[in-house]
């Protein structure tokens, strides 16, 4: 995929828009998140990086995970895929990534 420039002044973009939580967004302000069942961040991704654009979640799985064999893994461990604004990544996630249980087992 090319990328192409931006009616906000931003160099170049996917031109790809996404619905997250009942909004249209652009694909480039947003990130693929791994979760743990127990909701802590495993890994993230952002969708749109130069010109790789990663849009479904199969594709950030698949990123990840390049086998079937580990992709099978983290499905059978629990693990989610979800799409987030980076917006909303830094206004209410940020430092917070882990659940409460793994963030008191860090401090101790």
């Amino acid at each position: 995929m090319t990328t192409q420039p931006d009616p906000r002044g931003n160099p170049m973009t996917s031109g790809l828009t996404v619905t997250v939580d009942g909004q249209l967004v652009p694909l480039d302000d947003c990130g693929w998140f791994e979760r743990r069942p127990c909701g802590c961040i495993v890994s993230a991704l952002v969708a749109v990086h130069g010109d790789e654009v990663i849009a479904t979640a199969d594709q950030a799985s698949r990123h990840w995970h390049r086998t079937k064999r580990e992709r099978e893994r983290v499905a059978r461990e629990g693990i989610t895929v979800e799409l987030i604004t980076m917006a909303y990544y830094r206004e209410r996630i940020g430092a917070n990534w882990e659940c409460e249980q793994h963030a008191r087992a860090v401090q101790r």
